[in-house]
């Protein structure tokens, strides 16, 4: 089963996590927002403008602690019966991720069960990227930044990468 992710932090140097959202190929979805003040008082002002003016946007997202974030991401990932290909595009995003598993004391069980895929390099011809640029298109609150609208568009980028493969393999 293929997973694609993101997370939103605090700042590229030291960063925090703020939030993560996932989505599978059959549109299962978590997102969680990480709601913590010395967290947000330390974002760029780039991530309050666009991160956190999105925060409280989706019911029942709200975590305290990365260990509270990974315990609920824990348990999400362990409700799939297989192996899990977990998708990303920014390095940071794994480690964050590995950060709050670890942080619940969930990596060493789960680690087994997760590949990591960074999808960046092989999904980047034009037609990837352009799959992933329109999923934002005429989306606002949540929009563009929101972890779990950029999961969206993220596996879109991947299914036009699978669908360009597949005609090419089928010409």
């Amino acid at each position: 089963m293929q997973l694609y992710f993101d997370t939103e932090f605090s700042q590229f140097r030291d960063g925090k996590l703020l939030s993560i959202g996932f989505v599978s190929d059959d549109d299962h979805t978590l997102y969680l927002a990480v709601d913590e003040p010395c967290r947000h008082r330390a974002s760029s002002d780039f991530c309050i403008q666009h991160v956190l003016s999105q925060f409280g946007l989706v019911a029942g997202a709200k975590v305290t602690s990365d260990a509270q974030a990974g315990e609920r991401v824990a348990q999400w990932l362990t409700s799939f019966d297989q192996d899990l290909v977990l998708c990303y595009d920014y390095k940071l995003d794994w480690r964050f991720l590995e950060e709050i598993l670890r942080s619940a004391g969930a990596w060493n069980s789960l680690s087994p069960r997760l590949r990591a895929y960074d999808i960046a390099s092989e999904a980047s011809a034009e037609t990837c990227l352009a799959a992933q640029e329109s999923y934002f298109i005429g989306r606002k609150n949540p929009g563009r930044h929101h972890a779990l609208v950029d999961a969206f568009a993220l596996r879109e980028r991947w299914w036009e990468y699978l669908r360009a493969n597949a005609e090419r393999r089928d010409a």
